[in-house]
């Protein structure tokens, strides 16, 4: 982890702004395209889920935007960030879990696996990243929706004003578009950190880890 030297970042001006703003969050919604991955998800040894997963959790990695955090005054980069996921157990009750990220596939998808089946036979929000008092516990997450029941073109999460920072990301149902298969995406994140621009490069990072997952495994 690194703190940031305000006087000297490049994106002073843009972080001054937008902190200052009520809700300073913003969400894009696209369609990543997953077609390698998806048609041959057979060839990977893990879930189509533990999969998804990893490639989202290694793309987000390569930004350094999407591992920058505000800290009262301070803005930080992890030099890694975990996925935190929402599970849904036998009760329709979800719980949290947060997964640690490992750069060896292999390795990821088996601690994954066993944080999955764990959660699923809990509800606890233990894992939440916030106190009571809305404090960050712990900041250096990703946080994961998976809704696999719908093919969604847009969507919203609860935040706290200001100072929520860890990204949001939801992932749909998968559409099969012709022999395309599209993953309905959703990035909100807090814009004192990120623009487009570096949304763009995650998508297209997504896209590149896709395709090389495939390519190792088979």
């Amino acid at each position: 982890m690194r703190v940031i030297e305000l006087e000297s970042w490049p994106r002073r001006e843009h972080f001054r702004l937008y902190s200052g703003f009520e809700f300073p969050h913003i969400s894009i919604c696209v369609q990543v395209d997953i077609t390698d991955l998806w048609a041959n998800r057979a060839q990977v040894e893990a879930s189509p889920t533990i999969a998804l997963l990893y490639v989202i959790t290694k793309a987000a990695n390569r930004v350094p935007e999407m591992r920058q955090r505000i800290r009262g005054e301070q803005v930080i980069e992890h030099d890694v960030i975990h996925p935190l996921l929402a599970v849904l157990g036998d009760d329709d009750l979800f719980g949290v879990t947060t997964l640690d990220y490992d750069a060896h596939f292999g390795t990821f998808a088996t601690t994954a696996a066993e944080g999955l089946a764990k959660a699923k036979k809990s509800h606890s929000l233990d894992e939440f990243p916030h106190d009571q008092e809305g404090e960050f516990a712990r900041d250096d997450l990703l946080s994961i929706t998976v809704l696999p029941w719908l093919s969604f073109t847009s969507f919203s999460l609860t935040r706290k004003p200001q100072v929520d920072c860890i990204p949001l990301l939801s992932v749909g149902k998968v559409l099969e578009l012709g022999d395309r298969y599209l993953l309905p995406f959703s990035v909100n994140f807090h814009h004192a950190l990120a623009d487009g621009l570096h949304i763009a490069r995650f998508v297209k990072y997504i896209e590149e880890e896709a395709r090389a997952l495939v390519g190792s495994s088979g």
